[in-house]
């Protein structure tokens, strides 16, 4: 199942596999696998570049300070030359180096090519239990303490503001028998986040329409969520199509989704990853213009990785 950001109902679709791979075979490799028709290679239309997004914050924060919105998860994009580099061995490595991740690479004619490896799940519901990531605030891996009381305020406070917004969602539709565990503080590649767990019982709705009254969460829109994403389609130049939308498998009732965040977006020998950040009242531009570029080392690293040994 695949969405992108902006997610009407019409907008979700399913994708049936015609080709199941046992990936812990080393002799597989993704590219032999064909495809039905070939698509055309869209072209990559760039976003905010590090100065740009510096001041798109600075504009966040007024707003915020205005009293017009509490939190907004501003996005860039960060160009990279793949240079002939295998995409199967980039999966592969994102497998190997991020097992706790959802690898994913998926090619449609609608969005093109795209490579993820999130680390944020939006849901999984299997039975009746479903099960949500309140997933926020970011620190580079040698600063993040391991106890996440002793976190800043902004930090905890972002990851607070999620973390409530998941559960009154949930509560409004029925999810039963609600509880929050955490914040933990967890790794994601070079970074670590806060973490809680939230788990519930589902009588009635079923993952779909779970998934659409959650996304886009505050992790990826911002709180009020109307407000939020209103003041990024005026920022972002560009629409951020599957970056920020969620992804994953649905067999029958149970399905686990995951928000595409830490990806690519791929064209030719070209690519665009995708990065973010959540601007509240507290956010220092320069510091955030840090973190969307640390996340963006999960592909950025692998890629290096790739072109160093040949």
């Amino acid at each position: 199942m695949l969405a992108p950001f902006e997610a009407a109902d019409g907008s979700v679709f399913c994708i049936k596999p015609d080709t199941l791979l046992d990936l812990s075979a080393d002799h597989v490799f993704i590219e032999d696998v064909g495809h039905a028709r070939p698509y055309p290679t869209p072209d990559l239309l760039p976003g905010l570049d590090r100065a740009g997004y510096a001041e798109a914050v600075r504009t966040a924060i007024a707003s915020i300070e205005s009293g017009l919105l509490e939190k907004v998860v501003l996005a860039r994009t960060l160009n990279v030359d793949l240079g002939g580099l295998s995409l199967g061995r980039l999966f592969s490595m994102a497998a190997r180096n991020h097992p706790q991740a959802f690898i994913a690479l998926v090619r449609t004619e609608r969005f093109g090519l795209w490579i993820g490896a999130s680390p944020e799940r939006l849901l999984a519901l299997h039975g009746d239990r479903v099960d949500v990531d309140a997933l926020a605030a970011t620190l580079p891996k040698g600063e993040a303490p391991s106890d996440p009381s002793a976190w800043k305020p902004k930090e905890r406070e972002e990851q607070a503001m999620v973390t409530h917004s998941v559960l009154e969602i949930l509560a409004a539709h029925g999810v039963q028998d609600l509880r929050a565990e955490g914040p933990r503080v967890i790794a994601a590649g070079n970074v670590m986040h806060l973490h809680s767990g939230i788990t519930g019982r589902v009588t009635g709705s079923g993952a779909l329409p779970l998934a659409y009254a959650l996304h886009p969460t505050p992790a990826v829109g911002g709180i009020p969520r109307t407000s939020a994403i209103n003041l990024l389609r005026t920022l972002e130049p560009r629409n951020r199509l599957l970056y920020g939308g969620y992804w994953g498998p649905v067999d029958g009732r149970n399905a686990d989704f995951y928000v595409n965040i830490r990806c690519m977006e791929v064209g030719g020998g070209q690519a665009l990853v995708h990065a973010g950040a959540g601007i509240t009242a507290g956010s220092d531009p320069d510091r955030e213009c840090d973190e969307v570029e640390r996340k963006a080392r999960t592909w950025l690293d692998l890629i290096d990785e790739q072109r160093r040994s040949g």
